[in-house]
């Protein structure tokens, strides 16, 4: 009887060691492999996130954005773009801009890209701004204003171009042109009407004048003491009437554009102007400080200074008068004075005073026209000034006004004028 053969069993520690040293299959890389991959998944993470930043601030921007290449195509075409244009993204990427361009201005176009592109620098920023027509998908043509910047990215250039509509600002500025105007002629109209007015007023004026000064030279003694006093009275009011009609003209001329700037000084300009107004010997009129020389038209200066000096003198109600003359600077202006200690003006007519014949009876010898600081008032506004009062009833006042400095200066030496009269 044949028996089985037996296949010998391996040792416990044959197969420990046969376990022990049997090479595993396996899929991992080495650690240097793994260590690039992350890093290159991690760059790229980067990039796409710094893309979709872009994207959105990009998609963000109420202006149009429209990138061109060096091959005349459209490689941007932000939202905006769209809205003002009236075309989709996708319809306009890798087309020409010709289509976004009224006809007549395209071959002008492709030339002026053209040579922006050849005056470009590979590694710098070229920027300019224009305003052109644009055309809208729609057929309509509107103005628009175009921000260029030229650029590269290795050999590729392009061209930025930021847009904006701004069809509502040159229609605006159309229709203030055409304002001005309107107002240019009104304003020669009304001043030719006040002339030839003032001129037909004051000859019929004349005429009464000399009949009056003719009744009161050969009829005097012939006329009772009551139509002696009604005719000084018609003189009187013939008088005044004069002096209307010449304040009128008078504010009809002041505020004008400026014609005749020069530099004046005001430290021998302000002394002459109070020579021109003599005021009586019971009047000092002192200049406090140094003047500065000022960039204005002479007679509008003159006129501010006459106007004010007049009326402290006017109205002065004391035996002996002060007026005083001051210049501070503040805040980037020169800020006038003229203070006297004349009668004083209650608070309640601080701004009636400026208006067009609102003058204050204070003085029982003079009845003013109302004129004089409203010439003023428009003046140092024409010099973007400002002029104000303050007063103390019994006391006296003092009237600033400011003119901004604007290619003045100020003498080195001190002078203190103390004119008597």
């Amino acid at each position: 009887m044949l028996r089985k053969k037996h296949k010998k069993k391996p040792a416990r520690d044959e197969i420990v060691k046969e376990q022990t040293f049997k090479p595993e299959k396996t899929n991992e890389k080495p650690k240097p492999e793994i260590a690039r991959h992350k890093q290159v998944e991690e760059i790229l993470a980067h990039l796409a996130h710094k893309e979709n930043l872009l994207q959105m601030i990009i998609s963000a921007i109420p202006d149009a954005m429209i990138s061109i290449g060096n091959d005349g195509l459209i490689s941007l075409f932000n939202p905006a773009a769209e809205e003002m244009f009236g075309y989709k993204k996708e319809d306009m990427l890798g087309q020409p801009i010709e289509p976004l361009m009224p006809e007549q201005y395209r071959h002008h176009h492709s030339q002026y890209l053209q040579s922006y592109f050849d005056i470009g620098k590979p590694d710098g920023v070229i920027g300019c701004t224009v305003e052109l027509p644009a055309l809208r998908s729609n057929g309509n043509i509107f103005q628009i204003e175009m921000s260029l910047s030229a650029g590269s990215l290795g050999d590729k250039q392009f061209v930025i171009a930021v847009i904006r509509d701004i069809t509502k600002r040159k229609q605006t500025e159309l229709n203030q042109d055409e304002l001005i105007k309107k107002v240019d002629n009104i304003n020669k109209e009304l001043q030719e009407f006040v002339s030839i007015v003032s001129h037909d007023l004051k000859a019929p004026l004349r005429g009464i004048k000399t009949l009056a000064n003719w009744i009161l030279s050969d009829c005097s003694d012939k006329l009772g003491d009551e139509a002696n006093e009604q005719v000084n009275l018609l003189l009187e009011r013939v008088e005044r009437m004069y002096s209307l009609i010449e304040g009128t003209l008078q504010y009809s001329r002041a505020g004008r554009a400026v014609e005749n700037k020069i530099q004046v000084d005001l430290n021998t300009f302000v002394p002459e102007i109070i020579s021109m107004v003599d005021p009586p010997k019971n009047i000092t009129v002192t200049i406090e400080n140094e003047m500065p020389v000022i960039e204005c038209d002479e007679i509008h200066i003159m006129q501010i200074f006459q106007n004010l000096l007049s009326n402290a003198i006017k109205y002065m109600d004391k035996s002996k008068g002060r007026i005083k003359i001051g210049c501070v600077q503040k805040n980037g202006s020169w800020e006038f004075s003229v203070a006297d200690n004349g009668p004083g003006i209650e608070e309640k007519h601080f701004e009636r005073i400026f208006k067009i014949f609102q003058a204050l009876p204070t003085s029982p010898d003079f009845e003013g026209t109302g004129v004089g600081l409203t010439v003023v008032k428009k003046i140092v506004e024409l010099y973007d000034g400002r002029i104000w009062v303050e007063s103390k009833v019994g006391e006296g006042s003092t009237f600033f006004f400011t003119l901004p400095k604007q290619k003045m200066g100020v003498k080195s030496e001190k002078l203190k004028a103390n004119i008597t009269r």
